[in-house]
């Protein structure tokens, strides 16, 4: 599956209602991290999509100029860092809820 990551800055936020209002990119898989909340420098908020190639096209649109596509290199660390935090909260739940 293919996936973006944008890194809005702050005061930005408007973009990210119109990513989860937009019909076809809110059936995708969407994930929202605070840059600190991973160990990221900045007070940015990252935004991983995951889904189909003209969701992904479709959410180009919507950012535009207004954020930042992350660049191969940081956005596989970002794209890992994701996914070991949702791993983290599932196995939280797990023990909770065994």
């Amino acid at each position: 599956m293919e996936y973006e990551i944008i890194r809005l800055p702050k005061g930005k936020s408007s973009i990210l209602g119109k990513i989860v209002q937009d019909d076809l990119i809110s059936r995708q898989t969407i994930a929202v991290r605070d840059s600190v909340s991973l160990g990221l420098e900045g007070e940015d908020t990252l935004i991983l999509i995951e889904g189909a190639d003209n969701a992904l096209a479709r959410l180009k649109e919507i950012v535009g100029e207004e954020g930042t596509f992350i660049a191969s290199d940081e956005k596989a660390d970002i794209y890992r860092k994701i996914k070991e935090d949702e791993d983290n909260v599932a196995e939280g739940l797990g023990l909770m809820f065994g």
